[in-house]
């Protein structure tokens, strides 16, 4: 369900808090962009989907480390609290979704969507 709150800022529900595995990221597809919900002890975070380096699209998969998303063509490694680079080669961060969870939903900010 899109929903467009008073000020204008658009959220999309992606999936419930229950199908997302702790410890793990999980890549969906959303109002047309690819983006990866990561789940850790500490909550969730949402990021693109592509990683900075080679522009390659993550998977479903374990997060590594301590609590880092990976990317599986080079290795590049990110913090899946802050998507800050931990391991290159990948240079530049991960761009943060802004993501809620209400009544057990979770749900990320499409503001892109109404960009063309």
């Amino acid at each position: 369900m899109l929903d467009v709150s008073e000020t204008g800022v658009r959220y999309e529900d992606v999936t419930s808090l229950a199908e997302l595995r702790e410890n793990f990221v999980t890549l969906f597809k959303v109002a047309g962009r690819a983006i990866v919900i990561a789940r850790t002890p500490a909550g969730i975070s949402a990021f693109d989907g592509t990683c900075t380096h080679a522009r390659f699209h993550f998977g479903t998969s374990r997060l590594v480390a301590d609590c880092e998303i990976e990317c599986p063509m080079h290795g590049a490694r990110f913090d899946a609290a802050t998507g800050a680079v931990t391991k290159g080669p990948a240079k530049l961060p991960l761009p943060r979704i802004d993501a809620v969870i209400e009544n057990g939903i979770v749900r990320v900010r499409v503001d892109w969507a109404a960009t063309p």
